[in-house]
């Protein structure tokens, strides 16, 4: 999926085993670790973050390497050494991931309005409609038919203009307000309609087993386990809306899923923080 001149964005590329890629976990180190302050990261800092989370120095520098390709990150030589920064256009989909990442924990009471996108004319190709779909999943949209989403949460505006601004669609998105839906009497009707909660329920329930009950041995592992909590986060939101608590079902595992979230994140702070600080401090420019 192509993103303005230069960047390729993909959906979360998961290996075969259904662990996460290398060239993903790199995006979460950057997004988490090195916030516009701290750039530019030397490439050793980059390569040691990955190499804690499990992934070989090798298929590391290999990840960095399709990354810059992909256009999200632009190389400094320095000597024989390298620095990395991320690029505008790859910094302004890390903001747009983060401002989603905080919704999703904020569960602020519903107003009552839905946020509809209906894409005119003909609408875009098989091919197109897929990875709008992908991303507008992200979004916390739902689909209400082909060239129909809906959203819960109408601050989720910024995210599909982002989103919307990817695209060249052969006609106009209409975006706007809406307190009723064609077909359906009520809001549960409405969400029934439009995502699929079996599925969310499942991937909370899963990331609940992953997270309780761990403890780090040392900071290498507590910045490993913070990292993947918050990339296991992000991979969550592409099938779970974040809908507001007056639109979910009793006993909802998403309000637990997120007060661990929230918990471990606490937790694990200042380990992780002290190991990335090691990181770029102890970093031998290779």
């Amino acid at each position: 999926m192509s993103s303005g001149p230069g960047i390729v964005v993909t959906a979360t590329r998961r290996r075969a085993d259904g662990g996460p890629s290398a060239r993903a976990l790199l995006i979460s180190v950057i997004g988490q670790w090195v916030p516009p302050p701290v750039e530019p990261v030397w490439n050793a800092t980059l390569v040691g973050a990955l190499e804690a989370l499990g992934v070989e120095e090798r298929a590391a520098r290999q990840a960095i390497n399709r990354t810059a390709s992909d256009g999200w990150l632009e190389g400094e030589p320095v000597g024989r050494y390298t620095r990395w920064r991320v690029t505008s256009t790859g910094r302004r989909l890390l903001d747009n991931a983060l401002d989603r990442f905080s919704r999703s924990l904020l569960r602020d009471p519903w107003d009552g309005r839905f946020l509809m996108l209906v894409l005119t004319g003909a609408g875009p190709d098989r091919a197109t409609r897929e990875r709008l779909a992908t991303r507008l999943d992200f979004e916390g949209f739902g689909t209400l038919g082909p060239n129909v989403w809906i959203a819960a949460d109408r601050r989720a505006r910024v995210g599909v203009d982002a989103v919307l601004e990817r695209f060249e669609l052969p006609g106009p998105a209409l975006v706007f307000d809406s307190e009723t839906v064609e077909g359906a009497d009520t809001p549960a009707e409405v969400v029934a309609m439009a995502w699929d909660l079996d599925t969310a329920a499942a991937a909370h329930e899963a990331f609940i087993a992953a997270f309780e009950g761990v403890e780090p041995a040392d900071d290498r592992e507590a910045f490993a386990l913070a990292t993947r909590l918050s990339h296991e986060w992000r991979h969550l939101l592409s099938v779970d809306p974040a809908l507001p608590r007056e639109l979910l079902p009793t006993d909802w595992p998403g309000i637990r899923a997120g007060e661990l979230f929230q918990q471990r994140r606490r937790e694990w702070t200042d380990a992780s923080t002290a190991y990335w600080a090691g990181l770029v401090d102890g970093a031998v420019v290779a």
